[in-house]
């Protein structure tokens, strides 16, 4: 058998007019108009569908762009370099001390680390007005977009809940703790907190 190239829109519509009637017609027994109208019908729902495919990407570059805009108008807003300095150096002596309880050697410093990451973590999402009223929430109602780190913002913040309702029957090695606040920090990085 040959390949078909080409759309026989009579047959289509014979089938559909045999199967709406119940009758088994020949094609001259069916009339023109049927087959004609038929015919400019499905031509019509095909050109309309491209219409509406077109329509809805267009909507969602439109859409994708306006939340990028808004995004960056925000990071745009001049702030004066004295309200900055203060915020800016606490968040890193505060992230200094993260540091370095999770470079210790001990597993309940290890911990109070993460934990206090995650405090971080929630009062930076705060900060760039994402809404709930957990960290998990906040995560939920992020942008993977706008918020490239979301990922292991996620990874991290499952690590502290595994340590908080865990307790101390969770095995916390240090590898675990490297990489859980390698993580806090890159989240962090993303959106100058640090």
């Amino acid at each position: 058998m040959g390949n078909v190239d080409f759309l026989n829109l009579e047959y289509i519509i014979l089938r559909i007019y045999e199967l709406v009637t119940g009758l088994n017609v020949d094609l001259e027994e069916v009339p023109w108009t049927v087959l004609y109208w038929g015919g400019q019908l499905v031509l019509l729902g095909l050109t309309l569908s491209v219409i509406l495919l077109a329509f809805i990407v267009y909507t969602r570059i439109r859409i994708v762009f306006v939340e990028h805009e808004g995004f960056g108008d925000k990071d745009a807003a001049v702030v004066s370099p004295l309200e900055e300095a203060p915020e800016l150096e606490k968040g890193n002596a505060r992230w200094e001390n993260i540091v370095k309880l999770a470079a210790s050697g001990d597993e309940s410093n290890w911990r109070r680390a993460i934990i206090e990451a995650d405090v971080m973590l929630g009062e930076m999402l705060t900060e760039q007005g994402y809404r709930g009223s957990t960290i998990g929430d906040q995560l939920k109602d992020a942008n993977p977009l706008q918020f490239t780190t979301l990922d292991l913002a996620w990874r991290a913040h499952k690590v502290r809940n595994d340590v908080a309702h865990g307790g101390e029957n969770f095995v916390l090695t240090e590898r675990d703790t490297r990489a859980t606040i390698d993580q806090y920090g890159r989240v962090f990085e993303e959106f100058n907190f640090i």
